[in-house]
């Protein structure tokens, strides 16, 4: 389902866990891999010192890509790193990419707290994005947990969140908040959830027509709270949410709470944005 897959790295520990990530998937679904590390431009001699540690890390990646199989290509750029990430993305028609959401590289501070937000707000492609609670992959994707608002800009993710259930063979649990805290009026919280038992009704009923073992859940509370709670209960392995581009804003499907759950989830989050036409 992926062709290419960018992984990002600064050489971090969680940049390498963001690796392992993105080269499982590239296993499983036989993409070629582009390993891709960004050095901020500056005016002193620093700036090729970093170039050199940054072409270091990259080759180890590659080293270990080549070892397990899979074919890799290399990259160094320098500039501002979410968008020299946007940009290699788009020049060399990247499926997926993925990074962890802060890292650092010798003294210098490399903001992926602020280059993954960017990079999900902006990416064509859906971004699998892995922060520090998140352990060394295993390899294995069992549970894939794909959170709905019922909304049409939920589409994208629900069939990702398929799509890669698929390739794993994965149970697909679907997920609908209703977000309590905006209204306690029974009426209005009751007809939230009809659309909750509407909505994870028709993803199950698509992840069944796959052959896939499908479970469901309505909640009530903070959404990315009530998210990633379920995800930590279940022994959910992927959490999928979707962003939908709107009039230049992003407004995030799921109650806009991607960034939230994305910072505070202990797996990894496939983000996938609905590009508005």
């Amino acid at each position: 389902m992926y062709g290419d897959i960018l992984v990002a790295t600064d050489g971090s520990d969680i940049a390498a866990t963001a690796v392992d990530q993105g080269l499982d998937v590239a296993r499983a679904v036989g993409a070629t891999v582009h390993v891709v590390s960004v050095v901020e431009r500056t005016d002193t001699d620093g700036e090729r010192v970093d170039k050199s540690r940054h072409q270091e890390i990259v080759e180890r990646v590659e080293a270990d890509a080549v070892d397990e199989g899979l074919s890799v290509v290399t990259s160094v750029r320098t500039g501002r790193p979410s968008r020299e990430l946007l940009a290699y993305a788009d020049e060399h028609d990247i499926a997926l990419s993925v990074l962890g959401t802060h890292g650092r590289t010798g003294v210098r501070r490399w903001l992926m707290g602020s280059v993954a937000t960017a990079v999900v707000r902006e990416a064509r492609c859906p971004v699998l994005t892995v922060n520090a609670a998140v352990s060394t992959s295993s390899g294995d994707i069992d549970n894939v947990l794909i959170a709905t608002d019922g909304r049409p800009g939920a589409e994208a993710a629900i069939e990702e969140g398929l799509d890669l259930a698929e390739t794993y063979g994965a149970t697909v649990h679907s997920m609908y908040v209703v977000n309590d805290v905006h209204s306690h009026m029974d009426v209005v919280l009751e007809a939230f959830e009809e659309l909750g038992e509407r909505s994870t009704s028709t993803i199950a009923e698509r992840g069944a027509k796959r052959g896939l073992d499908t479970e469901r859940a309505i909640e009530r509370g903070v959404p990315h709270r009530e998210i990633v709670s379920y995800a930590a209960d279940h022994d959910i392995d992927l959490i999928v949410v979707g962003t939908e581009s709107r009039a230049g804003l992003d407004r995030v499907v799921a109650g806009s709470v991607s960034q939230r759950v994305i910072s505070a989830a202990s797996v990894p989050v496939l983000s996938v944005r609905t590009l508005e036409r």
